[in-house]
């Protein structure tokens, strides 16, 4: 049973700590959230490159994380919702999610369409040097939906997968063999993939052409 713990929003501002950085990663709870096929009402994105539009609507993150990263660091704070996501719960991970899947999340019929590429905002927001880094490393990225039909979700909605297309290449291989360690047998599949994002599987095809990764140290903040 997969449990939803938090709904969030969030828009642009300036971080307290650091005025120079301005992100919408600081979220507000709300009750519910209302889905469209290109937004969320009332969330919006600062950094359009790693977030937003049509194949990025809505960001899952599994709530277990933050106890993992809470061991990390324990001198930090890892509150629920702070890594940006519009959506935490507890019951489901990366390794089991697959590209394209079909989820029924309240009255919102969405698709998975990619695993979360973490970014520099992570290491200015938690004031963790190279945490960006560490959280694509740990392979605990999150994921985003393109939206199919629009609706509501709410605090105590179920989530139930509707359809699973390509059980052979998950969330967290996807990043795995793209971010971390050149994987030829997951990057194929990922270069064939019709429900895989452009943002992944033009690199993905890159990278098979190259028998190289991207280079990741400029939107990791290194």
């Amino acid at each position: 049973m997969i449990i939803i713990q938090k709904l969030l929003t969030g828009k642009p501002a300036p971080l307290s700590h650091e005025p120079s950085v301005v992100t919408a990663i600081r979220r507000s709870e709300v009750d519910e959230l209302r889905v469209f096929m290109d937004h969320i009402a009332g969330d919006e994105v600062a950094n359009k490159q790693h977030h937003g539009g049509l194949a990025r609507v809505l960001h899952h993150y599994p709530g277990e994380h933050y106890a993992f990263w809470k061991s990390c660091y324990p001198d930090k704070q890892f509150p629920l919702g702070s890594l940006g996501e519009n959506l935490t719960t507890l019951g489901i991970l990366e390794q089991d999610i697959c590209i394209g899947d079909v989820f029924r999340i309240g009255t919102v019929l969405c698709s998975v369409t990619e695993p979360r590429k973490p970014c520099f905002t992570l290491n200015h927001h938690f004031q963790v040097p190279g945490f960006a880094r560490v959280v694509q490393n740990e392979l605990r990225t999150g994921w985003f939906y393109k939206i199919l039909e629009p609706g509501v979700v709410r605090l105590g909605d179920t989530i139930a997968l509707q359809e699973r297309s390509y059980p052979e290449l998950n969330v967290r291989d996807c990043v795995e063999a793209l971010l971390v360690e050149f994987r030829r047998d997951v990057l194929e599949r990922m270069s064939v993939n019709p429900s895989l994002s452009s943002n992944w599987r033009g690199p993905a095809q890159e990278a098979l052409v190259k028998g190289v990764l991207p280079d990741g140290s400029r939107r990791l903040g290194e």
